[in-house]
């Protein structure tokens, strides 16, 4: 199972376009940002599958929801 996302989030963060390719990065990301409901339980999808616990585009699912 390939870790990368078949399509690149993109977020734009007070002007800075920041692209987004893998679960991994989702969970860096996440680390650093405004924390929510939404935005744990991204990270919590992104870390399980991160470790191969969860499929990725499940994962990345969980991110763009956080993220609109």
């Amino acid at each position: 199972m390939s870790n990368e996302w078949s399509e690149p989030v993109r977020l734009n963060d007070d002007g800075l376009i920041i692209t987004i390719t893998t679960t991994a990065q989702a969970r860096t990301f996440l680390q650093h940002v405004k924390q929510s409901t939404r935005w744990r339980e991204a990270h919590a999808k992104c870390s399980a599958a991160a470790a191969g616990h969860l499929d990725h585009d499940e994962a990345r699912r969980a991110f763009v929801q956080a993220a609109h």
